[in-house]
């Protein structure tokens, strides 16, 4: 082989060399480059996702200290809102008690004056229940007395002019039954009264309601008490309450009255012969007087069962003033609740 080839094949290997090493190298210098290329795009994204974690976090941030700014100021508002209500509800708190303490007042001075009004009645009518039934003898003596007048002066006018005819001469039972239609006519007026003084209050009650109302509408409109509040219209009607005339004291006064008026009528059927039992109801013994003078048949007074006819019409009045009583304790009790807690405040409230 000559020298020649041998160079050229060393020539050969040598650029094959050299190829194949800068091969190795291009190949070497494409990976790095991929793998370059590779991590600064993996370092973009994750600064742009810390770039974005950190814009959300900075958004979250602005957006928590702004709740919390307006968080503050709507406390702060609200602390001066309920600073005001409380205000205002201490104010009306104190109002009300004022009122209240003078309502309590008022009625613990009605109280204690119907306490001592009570006791003033108890002591008088045991004095009066011990006096009734000297009086009632009293009224049975003087009957007796008139009887025996007016037959003497029968007598009288016979012997000194025995030419007219004689005065009309009473019997004892005409007399009691005279005397039965003059405590009916007392009784009748009483009724009469006791109904209108209970009809009278009732409608000062029932009015007033009514009456608050059309005030208020009157005053929502501006045509009336342009400077009253609200509750100075309220507190002027429940004062007014105190003007409705009241009628507790008519009951204790005329319990005691039909008591007596009963009491008469035990006596009025005791005159006519038959003794009345305590225990006895009026009616029974009305019932039991009346049987026994139907029994004498043609001896019958028939004056005796007008007057028991009498006694009893006293007696179904006296029931039917128990009945208008128990109307007027209602209205005396409404009349109270008008005061101390009036029902009509609601229907005018704003």
């Amino acid at each position: 082989m000559s020298i020649w080839r041998l160079t050229g094949l060393f020539v050969l290997i040598g650029v094959g060399a050299i190829i194949a090493i800068a091969g190795w190298l291009m190949m070497r210098y494409t990976r790095a480059r991929k793998r370059l290329t590779e991590e600064r795009l993996l370092a973009a994204r994750r600064a742009a996702a810390e770039r974005t974690a950190a814009e959300q976090a900075a958004a979250e941030q602005a957006a928590a200290k702004s709740e919390a700014v307006a968080r503050t100021a709507a406390e702060r508002a609200a602390a001066k809102r309920a600073a005001a209500e409380q205000m205002a509800a201490e104010q009306t708190a104190a109002e009300k008690a004022a009122l209240e303490q003078a309502i309590a007042e008022w009625a613990a001075a009605e109280q204690a004056e119907a306490d001592r009004v009570q006791l003033r009645h108890s002591k008088e009518e045991r004095r009066e229940t011990e006096q009734l039934e000297g009086r009632m003898r009293a009224v049975e003596e003087a009957i007796a007395e008139w009887l025996e007048s007016e037959q003497e002066g029968n007598r009288l006018d016979v012997a000194a002019t025995p030419d007219k005819s004689p005065r009309k001469a009473y019997t004892r039972t005409e007399a009691i039954h005279q005397q039965v239609r003059l405590a009916a006519e007392k009784v009748a007026k009483e009724m009469a009264e006791l109904e209108f003084i209970k009809n009278r209050i009732e409608a000062g009650v029932d009015f007033l309601p009514l009456e608050f109302k059309q005030t208020i509408d009157e005053w929502k409109k501006g045509r009336i008490l342009r400077h009253s509040t609200f509750d100075d219209l309220k507190l002027k009607f429940r004062y007014k309450a105190y003007s409705i005339e009241d009628g507790y004291e008519l009951l204790y006064l005329y319990n005691d009255w039909l008591g007596q008026q009963r009491q008469k009528l035990r006596v009025f059927i005791r005159l006519l012969g038959t003794e009345v039992d305590k225990t006895e109801s009026i009616q029974a013994a009305i019932e039991q007087t009346e049987y026994r003078e139907r029994e004498k048949y043609l001896e019958m007074d028939v004056d005796v069962i007008f007057t028991l006819h009498d006694i009893r019409a006293i007696l179904e009045k006296l029931i039917g003033m128990e009945t208008i009583l128990k109307q007027l304790e209602e209205v005396c009790r409404k009349r109270s609740e008008q005061i101390i807690a009036p029902s009509w405040e609601a229907k005018g409230s704003l």
